[in-house]
């Protein structure tokens, strides 16, 4: 008498089963993630979200605070600007974002390059991460 034939009636076949569910699952495609990491755009719904001035050479400092801070809060990607409406988006340098406070507040600061320009200058931003948010743009010094 083996092992197999001290199981209870059809436990072999479901165990094939379930060996063969786990076999199949294995090397299908899998997800990365669930819906709790999936990734997403914030952008507002306005065309311009600041003006820099003319020759103004102002920092800006661009502020991103997740809804949800479960779970460590929304994590930022990247983030992205556009300059006097251009319509391409340009990444903004990692060097410029700034360590996250216990807070969960994501921040960049960088220069506006607009201290020797007559006109003022436009910036659109958006961001790509988890989870959903709001951010703000400011001139600091």
């Amino acid at each position: 008498m083996s092992v197999l034939d001290s199981l209870p009636e059809g436990e072999v076949s479901r165990l094939i089963r379930q060996v063969e569910t786990v076999q199949k699952e294995s090397k299908a495609p899998q997800t990365i993630g669930s819906s709790g990491v999936l990734m997403g755009i914030t952008i507002s719904q306005f065309s311009v979200d600041l003006t820099v001035p003319p020759l103004d050479g102002r920092m800006i400092l661009l502020q991103y605070t997740p809804s949800d801070l479960s779970f460590g809060g929304g994590l930022i990607y990247r983030a992205y600007q556009s300059v006097n409406g251009a319509g391409t988006y340009t990444e903004i340098f990692l060097q410029y974002r700034l360590r996250v406070g216990s807070d969960g507040i994501q921040s960049w600061k960088f220069p506006s390059f607009n201290d020797a320009s007559i006109n003022p200058k436009t910036y659109k931003f958006f961001f790509y991460g988890i989870g959903t948010g709001a951010f703000a743009a400011s001139l600091v010094s």
